[in-house]
């Protein structure tokens, strides 16, 4: 028993529980089929990560797909941890989502650089139309609005993340949050709320803007990419419920080879860290490093420095435009760009660069 009527103990351990498979209890078989299946999608995502960092001749876009494809090796990371470590599951469950809102904020910073690449051409652009609204499909917003409205929307996320995923953790360490209980006495419902309240606007704005923005963007394949992000954050989302109405209605009880540890965290775990292998291979495809490869004889001829476009070659595959010379930016094995992803400050100042940005063009219209 824990603190303050809690039923869960202060201190968490997945001791006990029958043979599973052999003489393998349940807890030591999740950890050795997440443990591969993590080892897997490191080498996926990460080998991603590092060919564009290697052929980065695009940072404005490139980091923000680094950014996007990280949503997944911390997933995995933080999952596993959480099944070997059980203890550690209700102080990293919410950083999880702090990542998610990051990558989902980078993913609608990417999709504005292939509608306009540069501040001055998302202005010129946004100006220039007008959006049905979401409720009033017979009145329409205009452009500026529209993007204002949707990059406030996006942005909340990954910032109320982060506060209840602090909350979480104090909460816990003052033994006032109680992850088996709904009681309004705990924190455990409220953040949940606020955590689900917040990533259903974030989402809901995303697919607002891709289906008022698809039209001008389908060279970048952007469904494609939609669904390999929407299949992550959907799946987990939907496995959560899922998990609550089982645990709600008592058919997910523990028995005499799973414990109350396997059901309520080491179960739902192994689940996340098995399915993000194929999800893993659905991102390799959806942003893929070619259409910033440099042809090797371009390298060579003299540098112009131009705006990346994409054009289709061969029918919709992304190239970058003939005659313009280019250069890979991300230094030796790529440092240079890793170091630019791993820079908080990169992030923070790409905040304070867009509101500058949206807020010049509102003043302007």
């Amino acid at each position: 028993m824990g603190s303050n009527g809690c039923i869960l103990p202060d201190r968490i351990e997945n001791g006990g529980g029958g043979p599973f498979v052999g003489n393998l209890s349940f807890y030591h078989f999740n950890m050795i089929v997440s443990g591969a299946c993590t080892a897997i999608v490191l080498v996926l995502t990460f080998g991603l990560m590092g060919r564009h960092a290697m052929r980065m001749s695009n940072p404005k876009e490139q980091i923000k797909i680094m950014r996007v494809v990280n949503m997944i090796p911390s997933y995995q990371v933080l999952s596993f941890i959480s099944i070997c470590l059980p203890n550690s599951y209700i102080y990293l469950q919410g950083f999880t989502e702090v990542f998610q809102g990051i990558a989902l904020y980078s993913f609608l910073m990417l999709l504005c650089d292939f509608l306009a690449p540069t501040d001055q051409s998302k202005m010129e652009f946004f100006s220039s139309l007008e959006v049905k609204r979401q409720w009033h499909p017979k009145k329409k917003r205009n452009g500026v609005a529209f993007l204002n409205l949707t990059w406030w929307s996006v942005l909340q996320y990954p910032i109320i993340t982060w506060v209840t995923a602090v909350a979480q953790v104090v909460t816990q360490l003052t033994h006032k949050y109680c992850l088996s209980s709904n009681s309004p006495q705990f924190s455990h419902v409220w953040l949940t709320v606020g955590t689900s309240l917040s990533t259903s606007i974030a989402v809901n704005a995303i697919i607002q803007f891709y289906v008022n923005m698809k039209g001008y963007m389908k060279e970048h394949h952007p469904l494609t990419k939609l669904l390999a992000f929407k299949l992550i954050v959907g799946l987990v989302i939907l496995e959560k419920i899922l998990f609550l109405i089982l645990e709600g209605t008592e058919v997910l009880q523990e028995s005499g080879t799973l414990t109350y540890v396997d059901v309520m965290m080491g179960l739902p775990e192994m689940i996340i860290c098995v399915q993000m292998v194929p999800l893993s291979l659905l991102v390799l495809y959806a942003y893929p490093t070619k259409p910033y490869e440099i042809p090797q004889t371009s390298r060579s001829l003299p540098l112009r420095p131009q705006e990346y476009q994409a054009l289709g070659s061969d029918g919709d595959e992304e190239t970058l435009m003939n005659g313009f010379q280019k250069r890979y930016q991300g230094g030796w094995l790529g440092l240079h760009a890793w170091a630019a992803y791993l820079n908080p400050l990169g992030l923070f100042l790409d905040v304070i660069s867009a509101h500058k940005m949206i807020s010049k063009a509102r003043a302007l219209k």
